[in-house]
């Protein structure tokens, strides 16, 4: 959802997203996390160069779940083959490690992958006075913040003329 913002006179949008816009003559940020009507609009000569970093990792959900189903896979076959067949005691033990550990390291990578931020790239303006403009976009190298980044530059260089 793109928000209307009343523009200056001779004021013409650059760039614009769900979280930041960036005009000829202003920044405006900080739209998704303010109540409606209410932004960061700041002239382009208060705010900075913008950081642009990734964060967050990649889960490994995917293989924490396979672990984990084939450890427990293990523990079955060898509790099933131990009321089978009386399974040799050194056996039994190899195979329950295996199983366990496999299970245990499996949990830990699901747990780890819901508890991990997600891939991301966050693009933060300082601000002289006040608090910095932060935009986040999903995914590292994300191309929105890569042409946010472009556009503010553009922008920036064009405050003099």
């Amino acid at each position: 959802m793109q928000r209307q913002i009343e523009l200056l006179e001779d004021e013409e949008v650059r760039f614009q997203d769900d979280q930041i816009i960036v005009t000829n003559r202003r920044l405006i940020g900080n739209l998704d996390e303010s109540p409606v009507g209410k932004f960061s609009g700041l002239s382009l000569s208060e705010v900075g160069p913008p950081n642009k970093f990734n964060g967050g990792r990649h889960g490994r959900k995917v293989l924490g779940l396979q672990l984990l189903l084939g450890g427990l896979a293990v523990i079955g076959v060898e509790v099933f083959l131990q009321i089978l067949f009386g399974l040799n005691q050194q056996i039994e033990a190899v195979l329950f490690l295996v199983g366990s550990l496999a299970a245990v390291i499996g949990l830990y990578l699901v747990l780890n992958s819901l508890f991990r931020p997600a891939p991301n790239t966050t693009v933060i303006f300082p601000v002289l006075e006040g608090d910095d403009i932060i935009a986040s976009y999903p995914e590292w190298d994300n191309p929105d913040a890569e042409e946010l980044v472009r556009r503010f530059a553009r922008a920036k260089r064009g405050i003099g003329r």
